[in-house]
């Protein structure tokens, strides 16, 4: 993980690897309205960057860190065969709820909600802790498994986003994690795991950790060794591999990430925090399809923004 491209190299090379290129607009319905929350939130601001997707390894390993999610993971996914799916279905998830109309989202939520009717099981001995006993039911519908994802997934978009663009003020941050309480209602998540404030957030990430509840088992490191090393169709998608895993990895709390027994030293640290001050630095030259999801613009479209302000937007 040491060895690693030109910081030039990171939005370009990502590109590369499969499950990062541009899919099939997941959008459908041209109505004008602008969903759960249109073109002057900080969502649109923050998830029209392509680049957050070298943090969707970070979202997965931060949600498997729970024993009870990487079981839910292992008996009803194909993570194994088909290790891009459930992150591919994941961008589509976010894409509806971020900029399709409200009818889109409310629909893709609910069918995510239908298929988690079915995830459940028991924790088997060879992957219990501590916390989390053998034969421990989990079910999808847990209201406690529920909050975890969706904190794992709203703190990874701010990590990611302040580590690799960058720019946005604690009123920023704190206003993005209000608005995806409304996305939490609609999967589900108790008013509990519905924060005010980043701070907010960070507390609960940290105490999930701390407390033992949130401390990978040998079912989460299976998982994560398929994340970070995936079957790849080319040697060609290797570099780029790397490149994201290094990423993921330093993404990752320093608890989790010595809990998953990840090898990372002061160098390894160093090189990272490096290559984000690069990305930082270059992001505002990067070329527009770089900084611009085609998503945000279709929906911007949608809505009738003009064309002129958009670009301004994203300048």
């Amino acid at each position: 993980m040491s060895r690693l491209p030109g910081v030039a190299d990171l939005a370009a090379r990502a590109t590369a690897v499969p499950l990062v290129r541009i899919q099939p607009m997941p959008l459908r319905d041209r109505s004008p309205d602008p969903g759960i929350f249109g073109p002057g939130s900080v969502t649109w601001k923050v998830l029209r960057e392509p680049i957050l997707v070298l943090g969707g390894g970070r979202a997965l390993l931060l949600q498997v860190a729970n024993p009870l999610v990487a079981q839910g993971a292992i008996d009803h996914s194909s993570y194994r065969t088909d290790p891009y799916g459930r992150l591919l279905r994941t961008l589509e998830w976010v894409a509806v709820c971020s900029f399709g109309t409200t009818i889109e989202a409310r629909a893709i939520c609910r069918s995510v909600n239908r298929l988690h009717g079915s995830v459940r099981g028991r924790l088997p001995r060879r992957h219990a802790t501590a916390e989390h006993r053998p034969r421990r039911a989990y079910s999808a519908r847990d209201q406690s498994l529920l909050t975890w994802v969706h904190a794992s997934f709203v703190d990874t978009m701010l990590v990611t986003h302040d580590a690799l663009v960058g720019g946005l003020a604690d009123r920023d941050r704190d206003r993005f994690v209000r608005e995806w309480n409304t996305v939490a209602a609609l999967m589900g998540v108790p008013e509990g795991g519905r924060w005010s404030s980043r701070a907010d957030l960070a507390g609960y990430i940290a105490a999930e950790i701390s407390s033992g509840r949130v401390t990978p088992g040998r079912g989460s490191r299976a998982v994560a060794e398929t994340v970070l090393a995936p079957p790849l169709p080319s040697i060609l998608a290797r570099p780029a591999w790397r490149l994201l895993a290094f990423t993921t990895v330093g993404l990752l709390p320093d608890q989790l990430r010595r809990d998953y027994g990840i090898f990372w030293t002061p160098a390894h640290d160093a090189a990272h925090h490096g290559l984000c001050a690069g990305m930082r630095a270059v992001h505002a030259s990067l070329p527009r399809r770089l900084r611009v999801s085609p998503t945000h613009d279709w929906a911007a479209r949608r809505v009738g923004a003009p064309a002129a302000a958009q670009r301004r937007r994203a300048a």
